[in-house]
């Protein structure tokens, strides 16, 4: 099946304001309020006319970490991108999607200010490229997995310098979409560890890590990083004092660009010679973005820096970025629908190709940011059809509750998807039974709404 080819009729979108129910701490920032983005569209494909909605959070700091930036410095821009992606979309015309978004990053970016990073440039047409999938999966009958495998959006023909059109659609021709995914919690630098630390939130739900594990029975975490080698092991030294007494668990570190590559080794020493890690260490899947984005791609993974698996998330800000990684000696990269799903799409096509050619590469599925809603169920369906079962996952641990979206609209997302979604005491909740969240309603045309 050849990609499809789209018009757009219509675009339009809006912010709707969420505020965390516990500070958010992103980086070198808090945050207690921001807004989320949604796009609706209207295009045409096949004769046939349907529309597309998407939804992502905008989050200060992280998408530009420049110092001379505030908070709402980097908002104002991500909504910027946003307005500069709708009215490239307007151009498209009988373009497949991947060319269309093609079209708007480069077109965005270069109308966004000197020295804006590509990560805020291109989220607008991210968001843009994901309401593109809504609207014509829905045209043509069929759901996300079922699209990406005939690969409806045209990723074969991204011209990659790395993999052939023909291996990244023979590796789409071969997904299999898991129905059900384990949040992995994420730990934040000051995080309550124990209950003991800390009360109950005004709305009664948990805070701390143990209470949070034992509310919802979560095995996998994903621990931040600081920087400093003997901090880093100190507190990975309290949480393992916890989860080692919960079973099975498996854990994944991320550094968030704060380590130098003589302190990262630093800390990698220390945290081998630890006795008292033994069983923590034994379940570190991955360690995450331990480097700056300007110099992570240019750095070889030398075997001092190797005794865990390493992958990118901040640097992987354009369609190569992995491919130089892998050269470089990375083994993975995470996926977000906020770097783009075709991204996601193609970076999976590259896992496959190369563990065909005997490689140990793989992708994760990270963002602490997703909310409750579209964005959570449109980012998460995109990870568990790549295969990605503990997702890092718990951005409604700090909003959560359907913000952003009116009565009518909770109401037709709790029946539409019961699997996902419960009340309790008159508050909109994940359904986390058992450290897992069932997603089968997202099996529908459409993109996961």
């Amino acid at each position: 099946m050849s990609a499809a080819r789209i018009s757009l009729k219509a675009i339009s979108f809006d912010a709707r304001p969420v505020k965390f129910r516990l500070p958010f701490h992103f980086g070198n920032t808090v945050v207690t309020e921001t807004d989320q983005g949604f796009v609706s569209l209207t295009l045409e494909v096949d004769g046939r006319v349907a529309e597309g909605h998407a939804a992502q959070l905008m989050v200060p700091r992280w998408f530009d970490k420049r110092e001379s930036r505030t908070n709402d410095d980097t908002v104002a821009d991500l909504k910027r991108s946003f307005e500069l992606a709708c009215k490239s979309a307007q151009d498209i015309a009988a373009e497949t999607i991947a060319a269309a978004t093609t079209r708007m990053r480069r077109e965005v970016e270069a109308a966004m200010p000197e020295g804006t990073p590509r990560l805020a440039a291109h989220f607008g047409p991210a968001l843009v490229e994901m309401a593109l999938i809504d609207a014509l999966c829905l045209a043509r009958g069929v759901n996300f997995p079922e699209a990406a495998r005939a690969d409806l959006f045209g990723v074969g023909a991204l011209g990659a310098r790395d993999i052939s059109a023909a291996a990244i659609t023979g590796a789409l021709a071969g997904i299999a979409p898991l129905t059900a995914i384990a949040p992995r919690q994420t730990v934040g630098f000051d995080a309550p560890i124990f209950q003991a630390e800390t009360g109950r939130a005004d709305d009664g739900l948990p805070v701390s890590l143990e209470a949070i594990i034992r509310a919802t029975g979560i095995h996998a975490f994903k621990i931040k990083l600081k920087g400093d080698p003997q901090a880093d092991i100190d507190r990975l030294s309290r949480i393992a004092s916890l989860i080692d007494g919960i079973g099975s668990y498996r854990v994944t570190l991320d550094a968030n660009e704060q380590y130098q590559p003589d302190r990262f080794a630093a800390f990698l020493e220390r945290l081998q010679g630890d006795a008292a890690l033994s069983r923590l260490r034994s379940s570190i899947a991955f360690i995450e973005q331990p480097f700056a984005r300007e110099t992570a791609l240019t750095l070889d993974i030398t075997v001092e820096l190797s005794a865990f698996p390493l992958i990118i998330d901040e640097s992987d800000d354009h369609d190569d970025a992995f491919a130089t990684a892998i050269a470089h000696g990375w083994s993975g990269a995470s996926i977000k629908s906020c770097k783009g799903v075709l991204r996601a799409l193609l970076n999976y096509a590259r896992v496959a190709d190369g563990r065909a050619r005997g490689e140990r590469l793989f992708i994760s599925a990270e963002d602490l940011t997703c909310q409750p809603g579209l964005c959570w169920q449109q980012d998460t369906l995109v990870a568990a059809t790549l295969g990605c079962r503990d997702v890092e996952r718990n951005g409604h641990h700090f909003g959560g509750g359907l913000q952003g979206y009116d009565e009518p609209e909770k109401a037709r997302l709790v029946a539409a998807h019961p699997d996902l979604y419960r009340e309790n005491d008159g508050r909109i909740e994940l359904r986390i039974e058992d450290g897992a969240v069932s997603i089968g309603s997202l099996f529908q045309p459409g993109f996961g709404r």
